[in-house]
């Protein structure tokens, strides 16, 4: 009971026992090994007969799992199709779409490559979820790649920095409407668009742009359901005709750079399912598409250094996995 709580041991933990004929012709203990998730128990008898107990750290392997499939549509759906969790996969949706316009790069036909990081313990038996540590899309173009480092994930290259604000805030293949002016579908009057419209199911997730805090998110007429994001360098994103918005997602609310915000959908003056994305640069709205979005971040050259021996050591693990 000192090493190990022996009341509630873990259904699935592997047991190893050694016994001999003890006196009286019952059996005797002379040894027993648990492995635990977290560590290797093991209990034994020292020369004195008396039984002795010490805790070690468990018998973990490390195993890389490959997930690769073909983009149909979406990529986000495409993901999950290959068995990638909802949640991992609209994860690693928002990461690519730091570097990749997931509107006007990805299409069908499109190959994913992924990895994950698996801790494995005694007979095979998972420890914890897997971990993505490299991904790989490759678009018409060109490559795009992810590799862990500590609790980030940085460009093939290292490239200039992360994207103050992602590329697409959304995982689809269809601009509904673009910035400028154009005639009301609803309304029937010319009037100026200041926004670019994603054509998208209801219920798909939204992404935050970048990192920031939540200035608004309520009903706002025509725009439904709207949510306004709060960045540096005086820019803004919104995002409107939302189904909902996330859970947590409140004025005041920090968020992160392709956190789920929200989800797609028709409230307000909608003619079908869309979203109405915004980008706001010193209180005037202006084209997404064409805005000279800021860098985050320039990394140092040691921070340079740290990731070229990271992205070795990664290459070096996945080499077998990308034949073929």
């Amino acid at each position: 009971a000192d090493v190990f709580d022996p009341v509630n041991p873990h259904p699935g933990q592997t047991l190893g026992l050694e016994v001999s004929n003890g006196p009286g012709g019952g059996l005797r203990l002379e040894r027993m090994s648990i492995q635990a998730p977290d560590a290797s128990v093991r209990l034994w008898r020292d020369h004195g007969g008396r039984l002795e107990a010490t805790r070690g750290r468990a018998e973990v392997y490390v195993t890389p799992k490959l997930v690769a499939g073909v983009v149909n549509g979406s990529l986000y759906l495409s993901l999950v199709g290959a068995g990638v969790a909802p949640a991992e996969a609209a994860k690693i949706t928002s990461l690519f779409g730091r570097n990749v316009d997931l509107v006007r790069d990805v299409q069908s036909g499109d190959r994913f490559r992924l990895v994950f990081d698996r801790r494995v313990g005694p007979g095979g038996r998972p420890l914890g979820a897997a971990q993505l540590v490299f991904g790989e899309l490759r678009t018409t173009a060109g490559p795009a790649t992810l590799y862990r480092v500590g609790e980030t994930y940085v460009a093939g290259e290292f490239g200039p920095g992360r994207s103050l604000l992602l590329r697409t805030p959304i995982d689809t293949a269809r601009i509904t409407s673009n910035f400028g002016m154009r005639l009301h579908p609803i309304l029937g009057y010319t009037r100026m668009h200041e926004g670019v419209d994603f054509g998208a199911p209801v219920g798909s997730p939204v992404y935050a742009a970048g990192d920031g805090v939540v200035e608004e998110a309520r009903w706002a007429g025509g725009y439904g359901r709207w949510l306004k994001i709060r960045h540096t360098q005086g820019l803004e994103t919104a995002y409107a005709h939302l189904s909902a918005w996330a859970a947590g997602i409140r004025p005041g609310a920090r968020v992160r750079q392709g956190q789920v915000v929200g989800y797609v959908g028709a409230t307000g003056l909608a003619t079908g399912p869309h979203l109405h994305y915004e980008v706001i640069e010193a209180g005037r709205p202006i084209d997404p598409r064409a805005a000279a979005l800021a860098k985050a971040e320039v990394p140092s050259n040691a921070a340079k250094a740290a990731f070229r021996a990271r992205k070795a050591m990664i290459d070096a693990m996945i080499a077998p996995l990308k034949a073929g």
